[in-house]
Order: structure tokens, then C-alpha cells, then sequence
């Protein structure tokens, strides 16, 4: 059965934090504790949180417990994006929080091609508190998905060929703008991709 379970992580990355509010303190919902949450130095971007899974997983879902009040460093605009490794993220949501104290989910889309893939490592960007010049806060993160070895392997296979395939197809998009055309001919002969 496709069981959707909370997914374990550790905080991996991140831009900066101010004093004692340090990243890992997104990892115990504590709404009623000022102090208990992450916050970022500045709002200058790239402000950012990079979350390791335990194992890969397919994330379906991220959940973000706020504190018990209003608060004007709750993130009004943020993206979550994901991967297998950093370098190469998809942009799996854009979204904002509500500025009160209510827990809110959201989907991460999870699928190319109606086809599941995984993720090892989710990117959290604030791009936007609710007091437009104070700094980001994030109080606790949730991540839930599938990460049961027997649905995930396959993924991960299918989705390191698709991953391939689409570098192939840059190749031959480079090779015909640039009239390579020998290079375009023998790259395609051998992958068997077509260009739309």
C-alpha cells in the first residue's frame, strides 16, 4: 500500500541564522515558545533551510507549525524546492502562510509525467515576511511522503533515465542551433531521443 508516513530529516544547509534561533529548531513544534524557531540574519536573498532525508523519499506533503500569535516574520511568500542533490533542484511549490496560528499543509507536486520521483534534499526559500523588513522565521516543518524502498527504487530508476534523457535532449538542441550537424546525427543515432 502507497502509505503516506512523516519522513525524518536533518538540517544540512543553510544562509545564515541570527543569535539563538538556530535551523535545527524547526524540528519541534513548539508554539508557544518565542525563541523556539529558526530565523534568518537578514532578508537579503538567497535566504534558504536545506533539509536531508534519511533516505529518498516521495514527498508529497510539507507542514509548517507556526507560534501561538500573529507574527510579522512568518513567511508571507516562500518556495520549496527538491532533488536528489543540491545542485539540481525542481521548484516543487510556491506558495505563502497565513499570518496566525493555524498548522498548514501543502501538496509538493511529486510527479513528472504522472511518474512519481524522489527527493533527497528539500529547499526552503523565504522570500517574504509578513512585516515586509524584518527577517524570516520558519517555527517547525513536517515532511511526509512515501519512503518505502520497494516503491522508491523504481522511481529513483525511472527518474535518473528521464534525468538523463533530458540532458541528452539540451545535447541535441545545442548540437542543431549550433549546425553541428554530425555531432546532432550521431548523438541521435545513438540515444534513439527525438526532438519534438
Amino acid at each position: 500500500a502507497m502509505e503516506c508516513r512523516l519522513l525524518p530529516y536533518a538540517l544540512h544547509k543553510w544562509s545564515s541564522f541570527s543569535s539563538t534561533y538556530l535551523p535545527e529548531n524547526i524540528l519541534v513544534d513548539k508554539p508557544n515558545d518565542q525563541s523556539s524557531r529558526w530565523s534568518s540574519e537578514s532578508n537579503y536573498p538567497p535566504q534558504y533551510l536545506i533539509l536531508k532525508l534519511e533516505r529518498p523519499a516521495i514527498v508529497q506533503n510539507i507542514t509548517f507549525g507556526k507560534y501561538e500569535k500573529t507574527h510579522v516574520c512568518n513567511l508571507k511568500k516562500f518556495k520549496v524546492f527538491g532533488g536528489m542533490n543540491e545542485e539540481n533542484m525542481t521548484e516543487l511549490l510556491s506558495s505563502g502562510l497565513k499570518n496566525d496560528y493555524n498548522k498548514e499543509t501543502f501538496t509538493l507536486k511529486h510527479k513528472i509525467d504522472e511518474q512519481m520521483f524522489p527527493c533527497r534534499f528539500i529547499k526552503i526559500v523565504p522570500l517574504l515576511s509578513w512585516g515586509p523588513s524584518f527577517n524570516f522565521s520558519i517555527w517547525y516543518v513536517e515532511l511526509s511522503g512515501i519512503d518505502d524502498p520497494d516503491i522508491v527504487q523504481p522511481c529513483l530508476n525511472w527518474y535518473s533515465k528521464y534525468r538523463e534523457q533530458e540532458a541528452i535532449r539540451l545535447c541535441l538542441k545545442h548540437f542543431r542551433q549550433h549546425n553541428y550537424t554530425e555531432a546532432f546525427e550521431s548523438l541521435q543515432k545513438k540515444t534513439k531521443i527525438a526532438l519534438e
